[in-house]
Order: structure tokens, then C-alpha cells, then sequence
């Protein structure tokens, strides 16, 4: 009997190993987020740890696991394991990862907020905008070298 579990267990987790970045992925996005938003609330709002909020983290965790193995699923027996249009290998299963991943960053930019910070959105805009002035610098050194 023993056998036949740790068999059964080794082939549901072979199956499983193209996805196991997305689920590390999500995994380390909801525990950032996590303890991002433990050390904003208890320490910087004085608010009191709530043990009932905590289990949503769990309930969100399931949530995100489950959708991104039935995005799996669909891609593998549904679709044969690439996206028709685009011809990516797992594409469902990384598109439901990406929005996940994506609301879980926006979720932490919230939090960020709250102890006084810029929108990630602003700071990497200022980054673009830097970027494009030093390449315009350095476009104007190298037109001034040719004449």
C-alpha cells in the first residue's frame, strides 16, 4: 500500500513540474505581499494583528494554486499544451499566473502607499525618463564628435 501511494505521489508530481515556477511564483508574491502588509499594519498603523485576516491569505493561496492547475489542465488536455494563437508552450497556465502575479504587485503597491512611497508606476516612469535623457546626452556627445 505504501508502494502504490509514494507511486501514485511521484506521478502526480511529475506531471506537475511544468508548473512549478508559476507556483513558486505566486507563492512568493503572496508572501511578500503578506509580510509586506503584517509590517505596514502592525507596525507603522499600530493596528492589532488579526489572526481571522491571516486565514484569507491561506483561502487566496488555494484560489490562485487551483485556477493556475486547471489552467494546466485545460492547457495540456484541452489545448495539447500550447496556446492555439500565439503558440505558447502553457500559455493559459502562465496568462492566469501573470494576473495573479499582477494583482498581488498591485496589492503591494498599495501597501507601500500607505507608508508614504510613490507609486510604482511613478518610480519606474522617472527610470524611463531618466534613461530616455542620458541616451539623448549621449546622442548629443556622439553628434558633437562628428563635426
Amino acid at each position: 500500500m505504501k508502494q502504490i501511494i509514494i507511486t501514485l505521489l511521484c506521478s502526480i508530481f511529475t506531471f506537475l513540474i511544468p508548473i512549478k515556477g508559476l507556483v513558486i511564483l505566486i507563492t512568493l508574491a503572496v508572501a511578500i505581499d503578506t509580510a509586506l502588509g503584517i509590517y505596514v499594519n502592525c507596525k507603522k498603523l499600530k493596528q492589532p494583528f488579526r489572526s481571522h485576516k491571516f486565514f484569507n491569505v491561506a483561502v487566496k493561496s488555494f484560489f490562485y494554486m487551483f485556477t493556475i492547475l486547471m489552467a494546466f489542465l485545460i492547457d495540456s488536455f484541452v489545448l495539447g499544451g500550447t496556446l492555439p494563437i500565439l503558440g505558447i508552450q502553457h500559455g493559459l497556465s502562465k496568462i492566469i499566473t501573470i494576473v495573479w502575479t499582477l494583482n498581488e504587485l498591485k496589492s503591494m503597491d498599495e501597501t507601500s502607499q500607505k507608508l508614504g512611497n510613490k507609486p510604482f508606476w511613478d518610480i519606474i516612469k522617472g527610470y524611463i525618463n531618466k534613461a530616455k535623457e542620458i541616451k539623448k546626452d549621449l546622442n548629443d556627445l556622439t553628434d558633437s564628435d562628428k563635426e
